[in-house]
């Protein structure tokens, strides 16, 4: 509709998303993406992925309460469907959990169409959530909010809900998160330019971006080409090879091409950290899949590899150069150490191998950590991955000389119970 066509409720949803688009450029792309329709009725705003729907009571009394509520609906809106929040109905607790992310988020930048009145205390309850789960992360809040007294469940709700969450968008199937990757990009213009409060959408799109790598993929890229000498049966022709010796004696019209080129694993470190946070029972499944990866390129019989566990001292070394050594050490496997974290003493370690000789082609180095350590200052001579095993996607600055992995533990108990 358009012109005198429109209803009062259409002029304020129209209003709505333009102000939004003004103050948050970086939901543009969402907002423009949706069907922004004005219902008649009365009944709280709802999105499907496809529409955003309003209603002419509801939206017309909303607004004269406070001129802002309905651009704010719209933002919340938008960012359910940026982070992800959504698929299958999930509990009350859970759909509480990330209105209070989405809430936060929209308190701490503050916009001036955006804001609505009860912002500290909103932000108050929300950093108390946060700090007892560890991280902005629905699913961890969850198991805190669902022990919520009932009192303070009710003030909750009203405090952080803005929409109908008996609606929900199907399950991401690559267009919200393309759009978060996104807005993650032009966030990170807008917080240098601005200097404001976005730093709280910045960390949540960094937690909804996190990128799940394969960490076998990681070990592959580890591996070295180089050629090896052997028969190579596809290119030989025994006709041609039979003839040359019978016309010219002992020598072959054609030889079998011997030279050939696959991937191959010379050496490589797997570090653990013992530290006393690390639960044995990963560090097997992790030890297990790496070894899997490397034994199915048919690198890990040709390998030399070690695996090294370590706190703040290197407390073990056990090298493995066959699956018979692979499967002894992870079916004898026992965490060695148990005090703080410090990565020094591995590179340490590995260095003077190189020095004296013990390791004269190592290829990599592979850190299983879930903790925060000390880092060498300078680079070492190989290449170096962190993979941190960690469910509450806690930031940590790596020295730029190395690569990060993120895994959950979930990732590595599903590769379990599918044996």
């Amino acid at each position: 509709m358009s012109g005198d066509d429109e209803s009062v409720g259409e002029i304020i949803a129209s209003l709505a998303a333009d102000m939004l688009c003004l103050d948050m450029r970086f939901l543009a792309s969402v907002v423009l993406s949706l069907d922004i329709v004005v219902d008649p009725g009365d009944g709280d705003p709802s999105c499907d992925g496809e529409t955003m729907r309003f209603h002419e009571e509801k939206i017309s009394s909303d607004y004269s309460s406070c001129h802002n509520l309905p651009t704010r609906q719209l933002a919340h809106c938008a960012l359910h469907l940026m982070l992800g929040h959504c698929g299958a109905p999930v509990s009350d607790s859970r759909s509480l959990a990330e209105d209070m992310v989405v809430e936060y988020v929209l308190d701490s930048i503050d916009t001036p169409h955006t804001s609505i009145p009860g912002r500290d205390d909103r932000m108050y309850a929300c950093e108390r959530i946060f700090k007892l789960a560890g991280s902005p992360i629905p699913k961890l809040m969850e198991e805190h909010v669902v022990t919520m007294a009932d009192w303070k469940r009710t003030t909750h709700e009203s405090m952080f809900r803005r929409d109908d969450h008996r609606v929900r968008a199907p399950e991401d199937l690559g267009k919200w998160s393309e759009m978060a990757q996104q807005a993650m990009t032009e966030m990170e213009g807008f917080i240098r330019k601005s200097g404001d409060g976005s730093e709280a959408l910045l960390s949540v799109l960094r937690i909804r971006n996190r990128r799940r790598y394969d960490y076998r993929t990681f070990l592959r890229k580890f591996m070295s080409r180089r050629g090896s000498i052997k028969e190579n049966p596809d290119e030989f022709d025994p006709i041609y090879y039979s003839y040359g010796l019978a016309t010219y004696g002992n020598i072959p019209l054609v030889d079998s091409l011997e030279s050939s080129e696959h991937p191959m694993l010379d050496e490589f470190v797997i570090a653990i950290d013992t530290s006393g946070s690390t639960m044995q029972g990963l560090v097997i499944r992790f030890l297990e899949e790496a070894f899997s990866a490397l034994y199915q390129s048919g690198s890990g019989e040709r390998g030399n590899i070690h695996v090294i566990q370590c706190d703040e001292f290197v407390r073990r070394d056990d090298v493995v150069r066959s699956e018979a050594d692979m499967n002894r050490l992870t079916n004898d496997f026992k965490l060695e150490g148990g005090g703080g974290t410090d990565f020094r003493p591995v590179f340490y370690y590995v260095d003077d191998l190189v020095n004296k000789g013990d390791l004269r082609n190592l290829k990599g180095l592979m850190y299983f950590t879930d903790g925060i350590g000390e880092y060498p200052e300078k680079r070492p001579k190989y290449d170096t991955v962190f993979v941190f095993c960690d469910d509450r996607c806690r930031e940590r600055e790596i020295p730029p000389w190395a690569m990060r992995l993120d895994i959950e533990t979930k990732d590595l108990r599903e590769e379990e119970a599918r044996l």
